[in-house]
């Protein structure tokens, strides 16, 4: 029995990787990535059916991570937080874009793969979906709020989700931009000018 050369797959992952990042899903041919990693095409074919299941596993753990953000998100009931945990969610923008970045940069490989690189795969538009999710559980967290009367201004659900496709996207450009760690630090005090949902939703602080 042949043995399997493990070798291979931390090869052909990150040929892989490297080539979609420069030439995209759609641009990436898989004979540049099996010559860029030394092997044959029939090995890639061994491990996955083609491109899109390859590109799959490259973004793999990041797209888990995202999901598991999601779900973190969800089983937190917003009904039994107290009033200032409710309404620190929202207020300290600059804080929370910090905690957004920090944790966003930790998976900045695979989600500048998702962002940048994804046109033509099953994932081109992952993170409209993911947004989509995150503006549902965000409208809940809004809901808590005026029904305790700690929030004053009509948002709705479609208008919520403008705002925060809005606000994803100055946590994701750093990322987009390759932005350095002192370029993000005033990034995130600029965004905590910028984006006051204290005024925006009408918080009671």
């Amino acid at each position: 029995m042949a043995v399997r050369d493990t070798s291979i797959d931390p090869r052909l992952l990150e040929s892989a990787r490297k080539q979609f990042r420069e030439k995209g899903f759609l641009g990436a041919q898989l004979s540049d990535i099996c010559k860029d990693a030394g092997i044959t095409t029939g090995a890639i074919y061994n491990r996955y059916k083609g491109k899109e299941e390859l590109f799959e596993a490259v973004v793999k753990d990041t797209v888990e991570s995202m999901n598991g953000i999601l779900e973190e998100a969800k089983n937190v009931d917003p009904y039994k937080l107290s009033d200032d945990e409710l309404i620190g969610v929202w207020v300290n923008t600059e804080e929370n874009t910090r905690l957004w970045n920090e944790r966003l940069m930790d998976m900045k490989d695979g989600l500048e793969l998702l962002l940048k690189c994804s046109e033509g795969s099953k994932y081109s538009r992952y993170h409209e979906q993911w947004l989509e999710k995150m503006s549902d559980i965000d409208y809940d967290y809004l809901k808590a709020l005026q029904e305790r009367n700690l929030a004053d201004k009509k948002i709705s659900r479609k208008e919520l989700h403008v705002l925060v496709s809005a606000l994803w996207k100055l946590y994701t450009e750093p990322i987009v931009h390759g932005m350095s760690d002192k370029e993000i630090e005033h990034h995130c005090k600029v965004v905590g000018d910028l984006f006051n949902w204290q005024k925006a939703i009408g918080i009671k602080v």
